[in-house]
């Protein structure tokens, strides 16, 4: 975005802007950890239901939220942190850890479910087999991650064992397995790359 930005104030014939956007103006990078199923019929009924309106798209969550913000502000910025924003150095890791234990786990449990017929991720999770599958999966992930980035693997994948197990989210397996090909690069593809360039097992992620 800053680049984009930039770019573009470099077009007007007013150059200044472009300077003080470059000195005064912050884009910090932020990555958001919160599992949000679609919409469906159901869920719009139950909002009718208990607030006595129609509401065309509730959004559905869980409790779990994180907010993860690079702390690069160049006028000051609020107190964030004690409303439970995490400001860090880097977003970078905080990204690959999500995206890598967080939505590759969600991959396997939705492909495997599926192979299985069960529909929703808790029911897919309480699966032994393909709970052990995930658990194999996060062990080789977590080898991907920096170890100097402030980063709690074995917490976060306790927390994610925890959410994944939830029955009062209805996260459809259907849903998580669209556009595996956007996907699944990111998210598998290259953590099993990285372990298989120094020699480490990447079975569950292959």
């Amino acid at each position: 975005v800053r680049r984009l930005m930039l770019e573009f104030c470099r077009l007007g014939k007013d150059t200044g802007m472009a300077g003080y956007v470059e000195n005064e103006v912050a884009f910090p990078s932020t990555m958001v950890d919160r599992i949000v199923p679609a919409t469906t019929d159901d869920d719009r009924a139950f909002v009718a239901a208990e607030l006595g309106l129609e509401d065309a798209w509730p959004v559905v969550t869980e409790p779990f939220s994180q907010w993860v913000v690079e702390d690069r502000f160049t006028l000051g910025r609020p107190d964030w942190e004690q409303h439970g924003v995490k400001m860090v150095d880097d977003v970078g890791p905080f990204e690959d850890m999500k995206l890598r234990m967080l939505n590759g786990a969600h991959s396997a449990i939705a492909y495997v479910g599926l192979l299985l017929d069960l529909q929703t991720v808790s029911a897919s999770f309480g699966n032994s087999a393909v709970r052990g599958f995930v658990g194999g999966l996060w062990a080789e992930a977590a080898r991907t991650l920096p170890r100097d980035s402030g980063l709690d693997p074995d917490t976060y994948t306790a927390r994610l064992a925890e959410r994944f197990s939830n029955t009062a989210l209805v996260h459809r397996t259907a849903q998580i397995a669209t556009d595996g090909s956007q996907k699944l690069p990111q998210r598998v593809v290259g953590p099993a790359l990285q372990n298989l360039g120094v020699g480490r097992p990447a079975g569950c992620l292959a």
